[in-house]
């Protein structure tokens, strides 16, 4: 059943405004490497981030704060138990943390702050990998790449930047020709990017290409966060007029429009099963829909402030949230 697990309250000394979990798997990361070696190799780049790495099965959770920080957390817990424990809090930004990323090897973290930088941190160690700075406009939300080479940020001018996580240099820009840049996603497949803008315009682009390939004009306010669905197929969207919208990739149609928050659609975020998506918002509510039946099947009211993010485990059972209440809660999310 949908329950409360966990609620860390105080967990930043300001409000919260971003999240995101990482899995680190000693058996998977072998193998990946292995995989990766010989490419590594032929390129002759040296990797400080695999030294000292968890020999266990590792859960984390990242929060970004208005108090500067950055806080890595160990999620230890099975079924309906469990319990966040603070490993390192990190300081390096200057101004508020307004969002946060992790790796698909569960090895990096990536935030973005009002200071217009870009950090990465070594999760395990809590040390800072790589400062890029983003210039006087500065970067907003920040997301990796599905094979974790590159990091993509929106910015106020209306461009997507994307980073090279090995060194940090700017190695595309690709623009919208739109206002600022509010939120930006990965397809799974590695083939597309999406960005939503302030004024509510959606835009895709091809990676390999750099080309847009659509523009969707859904919502009438801004776009305040995007997900594709783990097959890539779908873009769920959400915004400050209370509505969140699907669509299909290939052909830009919409799909549907749901509604249910009471305020603005902060975040949204597909469970990696596809069974379900969670949608937090400024109403103080996290709520869970079936993705087939396309509907809310339970809303949780535990926070007392707007909720900035929620996000899904990458086992799909568990779910984040965190408010501008200070508060970090896990809840169950039944397979």
């Amino acid at each position: 059943m949908f329950s409360l697990i966990h609620k860390k309250e105080s967990a930043h000394t300001e409000g919260i405004w971003s999240c995101a979990w990482g899995l680190f798997n000693p058996e998977t990361h072998k193998n990946s490497e292995e995989k990766q070696n010989g490419e590594t190799q032929e390129n002759g780049e040296t990797n400080e981030n695999e030294e000292n790495l968890p020999e266990k099965v590792t859960q984390y959770v990242v929060s970004g704060g208005l108090d500067d920080t950055v806080k890595i957390w160990n999620w230890d817990g099975e079924g309906v138990e469990g319990d966040l424990t603070l490993l390192h809090s990190l300081e390096g930004h200057s101004l508020g943390v307004i969002s946060v990323d992790v790796n698909k090897a569960g090895t990096v973290a990536a935030s973005s702050s009002l200071d217009s930088t870009i950090r990465l941190w070594k999760l395990h160690e809590g040390k800072q990998i790589q400062s890029i700075d983003c210039g006087p406009v500065e970067a907003w939300s920040v997301v990796f790449s599905p094979d974790g080479k590159h990091i993509a940020s929106g910015n106020h001018a209306g461009k997507i930047n994307v980073y090279s996580t090995q060194d940090g240099q700017l190695v595309n820009t690709l623009d919208t020709r739109g206002r600022f840049t509010y939120s930006v996603a990965y397809s799974d497949d590695g083939k597309l990017i999406a960005s939503g803008a302030i004024d509510g315009f959606i835009n895709l682009f091809d990676i390999e290409s750099g080309k847009l390939v659509h523009t969707l004009e859904g919502h009438a306010m801004t776009i305040r966060a995007l997900a594709f669905s783990p097959d890539s197929q779908l873009l769920l969207t959400a915004a400050d007029d209370g509505h969140m919208k699907l669509y299909d990739v290939k052909s830009s149609n919409l799909i549907c429009t749901l509604s249910g928050h009471s305020s603005w659609v902060l975040s949204v975020d597909f469970a990696p099963d596809q069974v379900h998506f969670v949608s937090s918002s400024s109403d103080h509510m996290v709520k869970v829909w079936d993705f087939a039946q396309r509907n809310c099947v339970h809303t949780f009211k535990d926070h007392q402030d707007q909720v900035w993010c929620a996000k899904y485990s990458k086992d799909s059972s568990k779910i984040v949230s965190v408010s501008d209440d200070k508060n970090v809660i896990v809840y169950n999310s039944p397979v």
